[in-house]
């Protein structure tokens, strides 16, 4: 008999273009914004410690970036509540569409803003803020949706899952794809990058948007399998 050819979930390829998204904005904000982080709050966290002891980083951006991601969650938490309540499964690609909104109003205003070689300056600061703030409420999502082994954000569960002897091969091939596709994004935003932070901005509004068309043409899911991160 031929070989079949198994297509892939549509589910997982909106997750793996929302994990796509957290390279290309982690690859405007820290490499293009002044070394901070709007999507991995772990690298925030971090930083502030780092600079509490001392260490030349931009307290103020990660201090920023770590308030405007808990305001983008907690506001997304509630949002996200409200959608399904209206919309029930639909509450998907409704949610995920207003990230890449988000994240094309910043792109917007980072139209100009030239690459931050040190600390980021007053306007990069109100940039960051809106992609946080983006983030925070992406995050939200995939925390509602709970896909435990395909993280759209920190790959280092992933990863760990990746390398456990007995895993299924299904997931397996999710967590794989997730690293893939998150070196991917990064270095894709790496390159837009050169053109300034809008850029890659822009691309990654563009990839959530087409991750929230893909949740509408085959369906939004709530799971309750774990968390997602």
């Amino acid at each position: 008999m031929p070989a079949t050819t198994r297509r892939p979930d549509p589910h997982t390829v909106a997750l793996l273009l929302m994990t796509a998204v957290t390279g290309l904005v982690e690859a405007a904000s820290f490499l293009g914004l002044g070394h901070v982080y709007t999507a991995v709050m772990t690298g925030n966290i971090l930083f502030l410690g780092f600079g509490l002891g001392g260490a030349h980083v931009s307290v103020v951006g990660a201090g920023l970036g770590l308030a405007a991601f808990s305001l983008g969650a907690l506001l997304g938490h509630l949002i996200n509540d409200g959608l399904v309540r209206r919309r029930g499964e639909l509450w998907t690609p409704v949610a995920v569409a207003g990230v890449g909104m988000l994240l094309a109003v910043g792109a917007v205003a980072a139209t100009g803003v030239e690459k931050q070689q040190d600390l980021p300056s007053g306007r990069a600061l109100a940039v960051l803020a809106v992609m946080a703030l983006a983030m925070g409420w992406r995050n939200a999502i995939a925390l509602r949706i709970a896909a435990p082994d395909l993280p759209t954000t920190v790959l280092t569960r992933g990863l760990t899952g990746l390398l456990r002897v007995h895993a299924e091969m299904d997931s397996r091939e999710r967590q794989a794809a997730a690293v893939v596709v998150m070196c991917g994004g990064a270095a894709l935003g790496a390159l837009l990058l050169r053109a300034g932070p809008a850029l890659p901005l822009a691309a990654a509004a563009a990839v959530e948007l087409a991750s929230a068309a893909v949740f509408a043409v085959y369906g939004g899911r709530e799971k309750h399998a774990g968390p997602a991160r």
